[in-house]
């Protein structure tokens, strides 16, 4: 299932960050790994909208996947 939400932070050298869901809810926090574009050559900006999977983080917390321009 797809989810929708808006970066509300990203760190470019760290290549981490996390993003709002518009369903509500606490912030998902996401990796460079887990976009499907070169986020060198195209960041992604804060308030940017996106389309993702939720899946489970190496800490055991949810977590976005498969982030997606939309």
């Amino acid at each position: 299932m797809k989810y929708f939400g808006t970066v509300n932070s990203f760190d470019v050298d760290q290549g981490r960050g996390s993003i709002k869901p518009e369903a509500g809810g606490d912030n998902l926090a996401f990796e460079r790994s887990a976009f499907s574009w070169d986020i060198k050559a195209n960041p992604p900006t804060t308030g940017q909208r996106l389309s993702y999977d939720v899946g489970t983080g190496s800490d055991s917390k949810p977590c976005a996947l498969n982030l997606q321009k939309i």
